[in-house]
């Protein structure tokens, strides 16, 4: 597939439609499996206990990690507006209680759910049972950020927070019948408590909001031609980070079960 070229700045609504467009020409050519198998398996039953252990150990080492991801994006942003805007996001991930709220890191959420799987703190914490290509991938995220502009950090952010696709995709195209969520799932047919699943409102509630955050920072600052294609570009690497990552965990621990 090749990608849309913009040949002169666009207004800022039609630079953010660009963007849903070229994510929908992605899932069309099928570089975006929509829905993942990786997600099919696991709103079925059909991902072993053991397969959803090695999950949540791997999945655990992306969420530890992406705020590191969004510090360095703050980092490289000259301006204080946007800065402030970006704070934000980062609070709510790393944790409100550091500002006086009740809620603390996300990824701390996340080892409830280890807990309730019985995989140990330790073990969960030192990454030592993470796959090395799925660090790979993390890392990557986290290296892009540190060395492309901030505004393409945003773009790359953006392009994979929560469910905003889902606001500029025809219903049409989700492909989501009969699927459950993710918490959902876990608790039908993993029998985990609900409880322990408390990360899957958290966090889901907090991306839309967070992708709001970065919509209105890109509609507000990312206006040249040059940076409206270089935006693009790192919204095209994070789809293809993202559905790396859901390919190598469907690839290790489903496919190579015989699901």
């Amino acid at each position: 597939m090749t990608a849309n070229p913009i040949s002169g700045a666009l207004a800022p609504d039609d630079f953010i439609a660009a963007i849903w467009q070229e994510r929908r020409q992605y899932v069309a050519a099928g570089k975006i499996k929509q829905p993942h198998p990786w997600r099919i398996a696991l709103s079925q039953g059909k991902v072993s206990r053991q397969a959803l252990i090695e999950y949540v150990k791997n999945r655990y080492y992306f969420l530890a990690n992406i705020n590191r991801k969004d510090a360095q994006v703050i980092a490289n942003c000259p301006i204080s507006d946007a800065r402030r805007q970006l704070l934000r996001k980062y609070i709510d991930e790393e944790g409100q209680d550091v500002a006086g709220g009740k809620l603390g890191p996300h990824y701390d959420m996340w080892l409830k759910i280890a807990d309730a799987l019985g995989i140990s703190r330790g073990v969960m914490q030192s990454f030592d049972e993470v796959l090395p290509v799925y660090r790979y991938t993390v890392d990557a995220v986290f290296n892009f950020a540190k060395h492309q502009t901030w505004l393409e950090g945003v773009a790359a952010t953006y392009a994979t927070e929560g469910r905003m696709w889902k606001h500029y995709t025809p219903k049409a195209e989700h492909k989501e019948e009969g699927l459950l969520g993710e918490g959902e799932a876990w608790t039908r047919h993993y029998g985990l408590p609900k409880d322990a699943l408390l990360f899957f409102n958290v966090h889901s509630d907090a991306n839309d909001d967070h992708g709001n955050i970065n919509e209105s920072i890109l509609k507000k600052y990312c206006l040249t031609a040059e940076q409206q294609q270089k935006a693009l570009a790192a919204a095209r690497f994070r789809w293809e980070n993202q559905e790396t990552r859901s390919d190598i965990i469907y690839k290790y621990f489903v496919a190579g079960e015989g699901v």
